[in-house]
């Protein structure tokens, strides 16, 4: 199985790099119950998620340490909390 292994994991935060570096203006259209349709695109999403991270960071929050989120599952929140568990890039 040599060759078949990554050689570190696979986190959100690199698959999340990968479609800001090279799909940065593709579109997201998420349908919720209370809007129709959101649209915005790879860089709109890493940009939210980098400012989450960058406040975090500024009250004190560093890698590994655990934080809470109570908020339902909504376009707002869905880079919010994928973002909060990493480190800023």
């Amino acid at each position: 199985m040599h060759g078949l292994m990554m050689e570190r994991p696979l986190l959100i935060t690199d698959i999340m790099r990968f479609a800001d570096r090279n799909h940065p203006d593709v579109e997201i259209v998420s349908v919720t119950l209370d809007t129709p349709r959101h649209r915005c695109t790879w860089r709109d999403v890493f940009r939210r998620a980098r400012q989450l991270a960058n406040a975090l960071t500024a009250a004190g929050i560093r890698p590994g340490d655990r934080i809470g989120s109570l908020a339902g599952t909504t376009t707002g929140t869905s880079s919010s909390t994928t973002r909060s568990r990493a480190s800023a890039p």
